[in-house]
């Protein structure tokens, strides 16, 4: 089995790193890309920032049809439900609730994507999740390109974790790999386990 760091964030937040890259995964990232090698990165949360909260009422944005957390698409500038695809275009500022200031927070690919573009403005970056391989054949076209290497990090959802094989990668992290055991569902501790086992 590889060997297995396990980073404490708050500990980096107290040390005064704000970013969702821990200071050890960055330098492993960084000696990674000086040797040559590939980076596969997962965090099981698409979009770019995962919830809208109120300021005053602390009220989240839910999907007026679900009643599940609004997520913000940088890229589309709406909010959107990742359950039965409602949204807001564009992104509301105020909330439904009180009249309060929203404050978007969390990340998910599309903000650790930017994130590891600020980071290594040399590194090419392929994101891998629902919306960037929406298109037919995309997904396959996608790792192709990776196995490739055309690409030298690659950030993803679930799809990342699913048996792939490449040569050249030698480092996979994980971001916010405890998100998913607070999911209120009875299975919550054991499908993030299987996922990354």
């Amino acid at each position: 089995l590889p060997t297995v760091q396990i980073v404490d964030m708050r500990a980096e937040l107290a040390a005064g790193n704000p970013r969702e890259i821990s200071l050890s995964l960055e330098d492993a990232i960084r000696r990674n890309l000086d040797a040559g090698k590939q980076t596969i990165l997962l965090l099981n949360r698409r979009g770019y920032q995962t919830m809208a909260q109120c300021e005053d009422c602390r009220e989240v944005l839910k999907c007026p049809k679900c009643s599940v957390p609004m997520v913000y698409h940088k890229a589309a500038h709406k909010v959107l439900c990742h359950y039965c695809g409602s949204q807001m275009d564009p992104p509301p500022t105020v909330c439904p609730t009180c009249g309060g200031k929203l404050q978007y927070r969390g990340f998910g690919t599309q903000k650790a994507e930017e994130e590891l573009a600020k980071l290594f403005p040399d590194a090419r970056v392929l994101r891998m999740d629902q919306d960037s391989t929406a298109a037919k054949d995309a997904h396959e076209k996608l790792l192709a390109r990776f196995a490739d290497h055309e690409y030298d990090i690659m950030v993803g959802t679930q799809m990342v974790a699913k048996g792939l094989d490449f040569a050249g990668v030698t480092l996979v992290g994980v971001l916010a790999a405890d998100l998913s055991l607070y999911v209120d569902h009875y299975r919550a501790a054991k499908r993030p386990f299987s996922l990354l086992t």
